[in-house]
């Protein structure tokens, strides 16, 4: 162990605030070269990027504020000197002024708080301007508190006569004095809330008579005066208000499957690399920032947004909170045990879009999801609206589970040229797993009513035969109850993990991440632990490999029994599990019946 104190950096989980970083001290991940990318001119001048929540997508607008504000202009060198856009000296840093606007907090209370709480957002962007501006004039203290569209309209008009007043651009043909840059955070984040709460209420808000078409058919008409808004900059989570938008603002454009975008938000391998030594003390920990990520990557990796990526990237807040709590624990923990407090009604969410979708949809879904198959579609939806589809087809719901995160592009081959989407890690597979448990399993009776015989478990006897056979009774009663319409090794384990997850006396984990030496990460199916924090505490460590009952021949059996017999026995000396009394067995079931339950010495 290192005596050493390594000077750390502070870490920026639920910080936006890009300008005071380096004030504060605090870590960050390099994302300005994508300034490159919308300094291009192939780039849309009003681009819109989405991406799942907490991805970093409010930090990066902050960082593009004070790339490209002029209110900033004298202190680009202390914000920006050392990153990659640095260097390059772009030309058109510090030559807007920008105005933001962040809809994450609009009220979803009531339609009185929303539109009061949707104006005071625009006020608040525009008070921040004036902060910054102070020779801008401009008074709104008696418009209608609800009329975010007239107010915005009052802006742009103040803001083509301010520019008027200002003095002529210097040595550069292409400065004009009106240059207002408009970016939008959050765009749609209250009208997602309340599609969970009041499809009526979402369906009124983003008709054709809608407040929500009117606002940016206003930023699109002060987009088409000549010194009013030069560009715009618009980040979301999916694209289910996008018709709104681009309705009244159909000039922009989604450029969220962009390779070029691929990486603005989230954290790449190599982006992981640099900051983990400047947040954790590998050295005390010791180990290597690879092994920390090499850990992190299947729980948090695995986000892919074109066909053309080159890499995946991480959940940036995932990230963030696992290494804070890494840091404060002074311990080398399992990622899977500490997820962002902010994902924990993702599952509930999962279900609700379900609940919106055309009948049959949710189980062809969870079907997929339990074959472990791929969901293949032609094309995404780019503008999803509800308001001319009562329901989500199955584009549509397909496409919003990719914009919220629940599915990601697999860029591997698909047959005929179609587009491939796949869980992306194990906490998105463990979210599919939660919903197919609610929906399928727990509300059956059936389910209810069956019990699995743990008495051998609890006390700790190697001769487990009662627990198959009541394994077997209770996987008849379901399957053949058709609560789960399709038999594989994933619905296999997790019926029989949600069973036992609802029994007293046992504690049970699907999928256990387990670090075994020489071969690194695996996970097995499932690990029991009986008496837990007791003298005879014990786990039971178990392989589950599954057979179709017309395809369960004698050699197949024993193949699969001779594969669970050498995972069990790698298993077995992970590191999680030393200095524990540990049982392991290799089961294998063909179809509901279990043909072998071997104990491996």
């Amino acid at each position: 162990m290192s005596e050493e104190k390594v000077a750390l950096l502070s870490i920026p989980y639920g910080e936006v605030v890009y300008e005071t970083f380096r004030e504060l001290r605090r870590a960050f991940v390099d994302k300005s070269s994508v300034i490159n990318v919308l300094d291009d001119a192939d780039t849309p001048v009003y681009p819109i990027l989405l991406r799942p929540r907490r991805f970093g997508k409010s930090t990066f607008i902050q960082m593009l504020k004070c790339f490209y504000d002029l209110s900033y202009k004298d202190r680009y060198d202390e914000i920006f000197s050392g990153t990659d856009i640095y260097e390059k000296n772009l030309p058109s840093h510090n030559t807007y002024h920008v105005i933001n606007f962040d809809f994450s907090k609009v009220s979803t209370q009531s339609v009185s708080a929303m539109l009061n709480s949707f104006f005071s957002a625009v006020a608040n962007g525009i008070s921040n301007f004036k902060r910054r501006y102070p020779d801008f004039a401009f008074d709104y203290q008696d418009l209608d508190k609800s009329d975010s569209v007239t107010l915005f309209n009052n802006f742009a008009s103040a803001y083509s006569d301010y520019v008027l007043k200002l003095p002529g651009p210097e040595n550069s043909k292409n400065n004009k004095r009106g240059r207002l840059y408009v970016m939008i955070d959050e765009y749609d984040n209250f009208a997602n809330q309340i599609l969970s709460q009041d499809l009526a209420l979402f369906l009124s808000i983003t008709g054709d008579k809608g407040f929500l078409k009117a606002f940016y058919a206003a930023i699109k008409s002060a987009a088409s005066e000549a010194d009013c808004i030069a560009k715009t900059f618009i980040t979301g989570v999916s694209s289910v208000s996008l018709d709104s938008l681009t309705s009244g603002f159909n000039i922009a454009l989604n450029v969220t499957s962009d390779a070029c975008f691929n990486e603005y938000a989230g954290f790449t391998e190599e982006e992981l690399a640099k900051l983990i030594p400047q947040l954790v003390d590998i050295k005390q920990l010791g180990v290597s920032a690879g092994e920390i990520i090499a850990r992190m990557k299947p729980v948090y990796d695995g986000y892919c947004f074109s066909q053309e990526a080159k890499h995946t990237v991480f959940n940036s807040s995932m990230c963030l909170y696992y290494l804070r709590t890494v840091r404060k624990k002074c311990k080398f923990l399992p990622p899977e045990d500490y997820l962002d407090p902010a994902s924990d009604h993702d599952g509930s969410k999962l279900q609700q879009m379900f609940g919106i979708a055309e009948e049959g949809l949710a189980d062809e879904i969870i079907d997929t999801y339990l074959s472990g198959d791929r969901f293949l579609l032609k094309d995404l939806a780019e503008n999803i609206n509800l308001n001319e589809d009562a329901k989500y087809n199955r584009v549509q719901l397909l496409s919003m589970l990719y914009y919220l995160g629940y599915l990601t592009i697999d860029t591997s081959p698909a047959p005929n040229d179609r587009l491939a989407l796949k869980i992306p890690n194990l906490f998105m597979s463990n979210v599919f797993a939660q919903c197919t448990a609610d929906m399928r399993l727990k509300p059956s009776k059936v389910f209810a009513d069956s019990v699995l015989d743990i008495s051998a478990l609890q006390d700790t006897k190697d001769d487990i035969s009662a627990f198959a056979a009541s394994c077997t009774e209770f996987l008849s009663g379901i399957f053949t109850n058709q609560v789960l319409t399709h038999m594989s090794e994933m619905a296999l384990n997790l019926t029989l993990y949600t069973k036992l997850d609802s029994m007293r006396g046992v504690f049970a984990e699907m999928q256990k991440s387990l670090r075994v030496v020489g071969d690194g990460e695996k996970f097995a199916d499932l690990v029991i632990t009986v008496n837990a924090d007791k003298a005879n505490e014990c786990v039971y460590l178990i392989e589950l490999k599954y057979a179709a009952k017309n395809e369960a021949t004698e050699a197949k059996i024993q193949s699969l029994a001779k594969e669970a017999r050498d995972q069990v026995h790698k298993y077995k000396s992970a590191l999680e599990f030393r200095g524990k009394q540990v049982k392991a067995y290799a089961m294998v079931f063909a179809g509901s019946d279990c043909k072998i339950c071997e104990m491996q010495k």
